[in-house]
């Protein structure tokens, strides 16, 4: 969808502020160099060489090293939305702070297992934390927009993930289209267009039940009723479908894991156009974006190490690179 920049003198700052930040994000020779680590702690202490090394020590592990990223990101963007004219934007990425506490409080009750919740969503962890140690689910039917969607489901708790899922898209465009934020609109469009195809691919080939084919997203381009009927065609044939080539995605149907690559850069690629502006949010939303992606790729390559993977495989998962 074309995307019309919402103008604002008043984001000068702001922006100013990233287009700092966005010369400290990794650049290939930076991949390149942690690619040459033939361990984790060779990794750790590659990444401590860089501006990382404030935020880690020897001593992490994956889970140690994920909160540090996370807690990174949301200390940036505390400090943005102090000279930030508008803030509401950032809730793509707030909202997902929220969407994966829910998801974890609603895990922990059904397996009866220890979860930990993270800082930085808009939702209080001290809720959270009390309907996580009551045990009753049904408090989670209670908690505020865009998350009271489970008010009205009828489904049983193990499938509540999806329409928390589409919670957050829902709320997201609603965002959007209020306060005119029309890249970030563009940005989710895309997405739920992508990860439904993503969707689509995952319940051909792993086979998933019949009833998973409820769970495909509303408020893309594409009706979820066409992903459907994608489903009832051989995997063979999708390559030439009007969808899939609607969506540029005929080369990268191989497996998920391919898609779900290209999915990311698709989107990294869709934001590149804030660079045209200097005055309004669009940079500041992609600059997350990418920091979020080498994040996920600082992730990525740790855990790819500690399961063996070949350089090779580890730099075919790169995203962006």
């Amino acid at each position: 969808m074309p995307v019309a920049f919402k103008e604002n003198l008043n984001f000068a700052t702001a922006v100013g502020k990233i287009r700092a930040l966005s010369a400290r994000l990794f650049r290939a020779s930076d991949w390149e160099r942690l690619l040459t680590a033939k361990s984790t702690r060779d990794l750790i202490r590659l990444l401590i060489e860089t501006p990382y090394g404030r935020l880690l020590s020897d001593s992490d592990n994956f889970d140690t090293i994920q909160r540090k990223l996370v807690a990174h990101l949301l200390s940036e963007m505390d400090e943005i939305e102090k000279i930030s004219p508008e803030k509401e934007f950032l809730y793509y990425f707030r909202y997902k702070i929220d969407l994966g506490n829910i998801k974890r409080v609603l895990y922990g009750i059904l397996s009866e297992k220890e979860v930990s919740l993270y800082e930085g969503g808009l939702i209080s962890i001290d809720v959270l934390e009390r309907i996580k140690r009551g045990k009753d689910i049904e408090l989670l039917r209670a908690l505020p927009y865009p998350w009271d969607i489970l008010r009205d489901t009828g489904d049983e708790p193990v499938f509540w993930t999806y329409h928390l899922e589409q919670a957050y898209f829902a709320g997201l465009i609603e965002l959007s289209r209020m306060k005119e934020y029309y890249l970030l609109e563009s940005l989710l469009v895309t997405q739920i267009d992508l990860e439904n195809l993503k969707i689509a691919l995952r319940i051909k080939t792993v086979n998933y039940p019949e009833r998973y084919r409820a769970f495909f997203y509303e408020g893309g381009s594409v009706e979820p009723e066409e992903y459907k009927r994608l489903l009832d065609v051989p995997l063979e044939s999708w390559r030439d479908s009007e969808i899939v080539e609607r969506l540029g995605m005929s080369d990268y149907l191989c497996e998920p894991i391919v898609l779900e690559k290209e999915i990311e850069e698709r989107l990294i690629e869709l934001l590149g156009v804030s660079k045209y502006t200097a005055f309004g949010y669009e940079p500041i939303l992609d600059y997350f974006f990418r920091k979020e992606t080498e994040h996920k790729n600082i992730l990525f390559i740790f855990s790819g190490l500690e399961y063996g993977l070949s350089t090779e495989m580890l730099r075919s998962g790169i995203r962006g690179l």
